[in-house]
């Protein structure tokens, strides 16, 4: 396998992509184990962690994206240039 060969791009994409979602899997795994206590009973206390679980999820998603796109920019996209 030549660098910046197709194969190689696709091995590369394939590998930030599998961070990424690692990254939002984990995030959404600890957001709703946090949800948990609103589901069971609903109180203030509850009703905050709903909010804590809710703002974990869409910040690891933001986060997941973010850290994809600068790998792909930083990693792949120098491999585009030289064609």
């Amino acid at each position: 396998m030549e660098l910046g060969s197709a194969e190689h791009k696709q091995l590369l994409t394939r590998s930030i992509v599998r961070v990424a979602v690692k990254t939002a899997t984990l995030g959404f795994i600890l957001g709703f184990i946090l949800m948990v206590p609103n589901f069971i009973r609903d109180n203030a206390f509850s009703t905050g962690l709903l909010y804590l679980g809710t703002a974990i999820i869409v910040g690891s998603l933001l986060y997941s994206f973010t850290i994809a796109y600068k790998k792909y920019q930083r990693i792949v996209k120098p491999f585009e240039i030289n064609d």
